[in-house]
């Protein structure tokens, strides 16, 4: 499943052509999820950046295992997408497409398949006691946004107090669900208390 209509088309070519592998559906992530329910496969490959960790988790939940392909590697992300339940974490340009139909038949029998920047986010996570990564990679001023964010002000608010134009803060806010893996703006206030909790700190309030 992918958002992306030229990775749906290649994906499905080239698994098409693996003997060891039957395809059974491709579509937008969303309408996949649901989809998955009719088709009931072995193994979902899940195509995006960032990976949505509410979607891995619902297919995790299904009963079906879940290969991530993304060309996100900020570590949060990575750790995120395995937590929520992804059985693989593949990132563009540390794998060989080649090796994909594998890496599925792999999953289907229980096996794990991680490329290098997911293992050294997942090893740093578990250095770091295994609980929600502090530090998401935020610059101050996202840092900024997020916290008015979460504070429950709309764009237009943020850009009359910050003085930026409403474009700035939507792209912004853009990049802060990209560095949380966040599906919005609900989501991305949830992983900010989040994060704040498990660093004994609470979220300034305007």
């Amino acid at each position: 499943m992918s958002d992306n209509p030229v990775s749906r088309i290649g994906f499905r070519s080239l698994l098409g052509a693996a003997p060891s592998v039957d395809v059974v559906g491709s579509g937008t992530v969303e309408r996949s999820i649901v989809g998955v329910r009719v088709h009931r496969p072995d193994v979902v490959l899940l195509d995006a950046s960032p990976p949505p960790p509410d979607g891995i988790a619902r297919l995790a939940r299904s009963g079906t295992r879940v290969v991530v392909v993304t060309a996100e590697q900020h570590p949060l992300v990575l750790v995120q997408a395995v937590t929520a339940g992804a059985h693989g974490c593949l990132v563009y340009g540390h794998f060989e497409p080649q090796a994909l139909a594998d890496v599925l038949v792999a999953a289907a029998r229980g096996e794990s398949s991680l490329s290098r920047p997911a293992v050294t986010a997942l090893v740093r996570w578990v250095h770091d006691g295994g609980g929600p990564r502090p530090d998401p990679g935020l610059t101050a001023r996202e840092v900024e946004i997020l916290e008015l964010i979460a504070a429950g002000l709309t764009n237009r608010e943020i850009a009359r107090r910050l003085v930026i134009t409403e474009k700035t803060v939507k792209n912004h806010a853009h990049q802060i669900y990209k560095r949380l893996g966040a599906a919005g703006r609900e989501h991305a206030a949830a992983r900010w208390l989040e994060l704040n909790s498990a660093t004994g700190e609470e979220p300034d309030r305007p």
